[in-house]
């Protein structure tokens, strides 16, 4: 192998724990949008309406517009965006509240029907994609995920 192409070949290759990091994260955020889009075309759905479904799924009183976009960790607008799809496909209604954010958003019949569906998809590719990998090694994993997410969103202050 000449040198430029040995170059070439260590420039292409990560060079230090976070452009693996970097790398990985991109790649599974692709593969999983992937399987989400298959997943939920049948139903009409994106990631996001899936997740606010399955939010509301867990949530037997409902959630507000508010708390739906805390616990899926995207903003109002987008909420307010989704809600607006999900009433017109009639999985989900809206009860009580002077303003939209203080309306409950609960799931319909039809929208119970559809996300105990979903879950049962979800539940499928977790244990697939798990696969043989221990517990405790995947309890490992998360932890430190999250701890990872959470010093990246500390660091945006050195920026």
């Amino acid at each position: 192998m000449d040198s430029s192409n040995q170059r070439n070949t260590e420039q292409a290759q990560p060079k230090t724990g976070f452009e693996a990091f970097n790398g990985m994260i991109c790649y599974a955020v692709k593969h999983m949008e992937r399987l989400k889009a298959e997943g939920m075309s049948e139903y009409g759905l994106s990631g996001t309406h899936t997740l606010c479904m399955r939010q509301l799924f867990q949530a037997s009183d409902g959630l507000t517009r508010t708390e739906l976009a805390q616990s899926c960790g995207v903003d109002r607008a987008q909420i307010t965006r989704v809600i607006g799809e999900l009433l017109a496909k009639g999985f989900v209604e809206e009860r009580g509240g002077a303003s939209n954010y203080r309306k409950k958003c609960a799931l319909t019949e039809k929208g119970k029907e559809v996300t105990a569906d979903i879950n049962d998809r979800v539940e499928r590719i977790i244990r697939f994609v798990s696969g043989s990998i221990p517990p405790e090694r995947l309890a490992i994993f998360y932890e430190t995920l999250g701890e990872i997410c959470d010093n990246l969103e500390k660091a945006e202050q050195y920026l």
